[in-house]
């Protein structure tokens, strides 16, 4: 660790008045929750012309709804199971320290199940369920009724399940109607962000004055503007990456580095 680099954020974040956490795909494999873009990621099994579009999702199922349930299944089991890790608790802990707003580009709920309170979830949640006529939230679902839909989806995408039964669990959740208009709150490729959520992203990171980017690629746009507007805005930039980059890079583990950078920033403070 650059000492240089960790005495600037460690300034920062005492001094921060107002600060935003940026989180991505890698803070939740923290949790178990496989990422997308990995060199073994999701994409290199589930091309994303086939599987991470409405459309596409739409055609392959009408082809082949094995491997769909599949995809899903692959996307929802480890979310279901999943639990807050120690870099999610961090960030939560901060909010009793200074104001803070987490934007995430993730849809796992697994800050607010930390303890965030201030959450912005520009992909959408998988936890919530929209009209997709209107956007409207219209139910939200817990863990529990995530995996009991995962359970469904591995015994049909394992050919143990039949369609109808598939179909009567995925029912308790998302009705079926002539529209089809209930389904996953998620932002899929081609997509417009969720509303009002990535609006009032924008508006917090230009009035912030540090901006915690933790875990992301980078390659995920327009999400992946908001480090260099939080820039352009005054804010410092710090960076919590394994391979992270920028003006303020911090290597490692989000739940190492993030309580140590919140212990050292604030213990002088307490005591």
């Amino acid at each position: 660790m650059d000492t240089d680099n960790w005495s600037t954020a460690v300034s920062a974040l005492r001094n921060a008045k107002h600060v935003v956490v940026f989180s991505g795909a890698g803070m939740s494999a923290e949790s178990g929750i496989p990422t997308f873009r990995d060199a073994d990621g999701f994409w290199q099994r589930f091309p994303p012309e086939e599987f991470a579009t409405w459309s596409g999702l739409w055609k392959t199922a009408l082809i082949d709804p094995h491997s769909v349930a599949d995809f899903v299944l692959n996307v929802v089991d480890p979310i279901a199971r999943a639990e807050a890790n120690p870099g999610h608790r961090a960030v939560a802990s901060l909010e009793s320290r200074t104001k803070t707003t987490v934007v995430t580009q993730n849809v796992d709920g697994l800050h607010q199940t930390s303890g965030s309170t201030d959450v912005l979830e520009v992909h959408g949640s998988l936890l919530e369920v929209i009209d997709s006529l209107t956007a409207q939230v219209v139910r939200r679902i817990d863990r529990s009724q995530l995996a009991q839909i995962a359970e469904a989806l591995r015994k049909y995408a394992g050919r143990q399940g039949s369609t109808d039964s598939l179909l009567a669990e995925l029912g308790k959740y998302y009705p079926l109607d002539w529209l089809g208009r209930l389904r996953p709150n998620l932002v899929l490729f081609g997509d417009a962000m969720a509303e009002p959520a990535w609006t009032k992203a924008c508006e917090v990171v230009d009035r912030c004055d540090l901006f915690i980017s933790v875990g992301t690629s980078g390659e995920v746009y327009p999400a992946a503007m908001l480090p260099d507007q939080a820039a352009e805005a005054g804010a410092t930039v710090i960076t919590v990456d394994p391979q992270p980059s920028g003006d303020c890079p911090l290597p490692g583990k989000a739940g190492i580095v993030l309580p140590k950078l919140i212990h050292d920033a604030f213990a002088a403070v307490a005591d």
